[in-house]
């Protein structure tokens, strides 16, 4: 949960560091909240299945949190 945190602080670009925080959170709400209430409903998904949903939230979220950034923090 902190490795991003623990990892960006040696990065100087306010830009960067809010995309990584962003990102981070994004991700860590849904693997700890919305990939467990999926795994343990009757929705029939394994967790590689899981794991592509992941993946592809996070590649449909960066975009987004790079044009927010955009607006924020420039």
């Amino acid at each position: 949960m902190f490795l991003p945190a623990i990892l960006a602080t040696g990065i100087e670009s306010e830009f960067t560091r809010f995309v990584i925080a962003a990102l981070s959170v994004t991700q860590l709400i849904y693997m700890s909240e919305v990939g467990a209430v999926t795994l343990k409903s009757n929705i029939p998904l394994n967790f590689l299945e899981l794991g592509a949903i992941f993946l592809i939230r996070t590649v449909i979220t960066l975009p987004i949190i790079v044009a927010i950034a955009h607006l924020f923090v420039f």
